[in-house]
């Protein structure tokens, strides 16, 4: 197989099951794809110009090896088609539980959970703004910012993400660990130090990250992408509650 479809096959592998289970009648998530489509939205505008400044800035860069030549404003094709491939899978994982969880998880699970997640992001956020770590600052101030923002509302939601959330931990590492190091599960389960990861198809410089990673995928990913679901969820829920009350009436 050619490597330079490495990236390409990552987004695959991510959209393609749930997108044609999405029109299984069950779930039927197919008919939430408006709301779906405004979540993107609006995630894409925060996301799109933080990976085009950061890669501008050499936070993080590409590996021409295992992406396709076409690049946007320093981005890849493939990576365009990561912000959709990820937060599709994600919410449709997400709708699963809801539908097949009939009850929501406790509220003292998700005060716990959330408030948990939230605190250990704050902390970060503050040590890395004083170390000036821009990736770790950026992806956990984001991260508890809605995580807060959300526990204050007491939205309904939010119980169900987050043990929605616990399950795609599993998907989550194969994926951001096919794309940090393509043989990601040859390194320690822990690395302390600031380990070079070989054949990375996202390479990070890690003069603005911790140098924390699980496998080969850095801590920061975690928090990046449970802000990015997140981002995507929350006009989408209002949307779909909005324009469900509407086709009731």
């Amino acid at each position: 197989m050619n490597p330079k479809y490495a990236y390409l096959l990552v987004d695959l592998f991510c959209l393609s099951g749930p997108f044609f289970l999405s029109f299984h009648k069950s779930v039927a998530f197919y008919k939430n794809f408006k709301a779906l489509f405004v979540g993107l939205l609006f995630m894409c505008a925060v996301y799109l110009p933080w990976d085009i400044l950061f890669t501008y800035w050499g936070i993080w860069n590409f590996n021409s090896n295992y992406t396709l030549t076409p690049r946007w404003f320093l981005l890849p094709i493939e990576e365009w088609l990561f912000f959709i491939a990820v937060p599709f899978a994600c919410v449709f994982t997400f709708e699963c539980v809801r539908y097949f969880k009939k009850s929501a998880p406790s509220k003292r699970f998700t005060s716990v959970i959330g408030t948990s997640i939230a605190l250990v992001a704050a902390c970060l956020c503050v040590y890395a703004g004083i170390e000036e770590l821009w990736y770790t600052f950026g992806a956990t101030l984001l991260c508890a910012g809605l995580l807060l923002f959300h526990l204050q509302r007491k939205s309904e939601f939010l119980s169900y993400f987050l043990y929605a959330w616990l399950i795609l931990l599993i998907p989550f590492f194969i994926s951001n660990g096919v794309l940090t190091g393509l043989h990601f599960y040859k390194y320690d389960l822990i690395n302390t130090s600031k380990v070079e990861i070989s054949e990375a198809i996202v390479r990070y410089n890690n003069q603005f990250n911790l140098g924390i990673r699980i496998w080969s995928v850095p801590m920061e990913d975690f928090f990046y992408g449970l802000a990015m679901v997140l981002l995507t969820l929350t006009p989408y829920e209002h949307f779909r509650l909005k324009w469900k009350s509407k086709t009731s009436l």
